[in-house]
């Protein structure tokens, strides 16, 4: 009798079975190729993106070569035939790296190159304001103090990554400029701040001793102590008759 109720079980089971799979292999079969679609396509797209981004290192590290070669005028036309159809994040690179390059000829080119990188929304924020330090100090070697200040007084913010730095340089090309008020007023902000990083403070306090020098001034003498008061002459004793 067992046996018999064990193959009733079974039959059972097995009826159940072949209802489940009646009812549910359609969205199995589909779920089942969509995994197998799914896989295969990430497959795809990561190799692609790994095709692409080894050839955009090899097209990038070509621009380097002609970087390093010293030919500037080549690398900067490579760098920027480049940046129009790379990925991304090499696209960012290679446009600050043809305004380095820019920069060894042409000047004005090379701010306007990295102001574009500077102004772009698309852009980090960090990556902004390299651009707009580099500008500035290209701005800085060209002798314009206008431009110079423009861009790098965009960087001295409460958050800014340069904002020290930016400093710095300001107080360097007015005390270069011979405008020792301003280069006072900047060294001294420095000195001020405890945020400031110890190398620039003390880099501050030798430039302003470097002001003082180039003022012809002197370290301002202290001032004298107040002499003491001379002693209250004693009454004189008067003797007793």
């Amino acid at each position: 009798m067992s046996d018999i109720f064990r193959e009733v079980d079974e039959d059972v089971r097995r009826d159940q079975a072949a209802n489940l799979w009646k009812r549910y292999q359609t969205p199995v079969i589909v779920a089942a190729v969509l995994i197998v679609a799914g896989t295969a396509a990430w497959t795809f797209y990561e190799n692609k993106r790994l095709e692409a981004a080894f050839a955009a290192n090899l097209r990038y590290d070509a621009a380097a070569e002609l970087a390093t070669a010293g030919k500037a005028t080549e690398a900067a036309a490579a760098f920027e035939a480049f940046a129009k159809d790379a990925p991304k994040g090499y696209a960012t690179l290679a446009r600050l790296r043809a305004a380095e390059e820019l920069a060894k000829s042409d000047k004005d080119k090379a701010i306007a190159a990295f102001d574009a990188v500077a102004q772009d929304k698309s852009v980090d924020r960090l990556t902004q304001d390299v651009a707009k330090l580099r500008a500035g100090l290209v701005a800085l070697e060209q002798g314009d103090r206008s431009k110079m200040a423009d861009r790098l007084g965009e960087l001295v913010t409460a958050d800014g990554p340069f904002r020290y730095t930016a400093q710095e340089l300001i107080g360097l090309d007015a005390l270069n400029d011979g405008d020792f008020d301003e280069a006072q007023r900047v060294f001294k902000l420095l000195l001020d701040n405890l945020d400031a990083p110890h190398a620039m403070r003390q880099r501050a306090s030798a430039y302003q001793a470097l002001l003082n020098a180039a003022r012809g001034g002197k370290p301002t003498p202290a001032a004298p102590a107040p002499a003491a008061p001379a002693p209250t002459p004693a009454a004189p004793a008067v003797e007793a008759k």
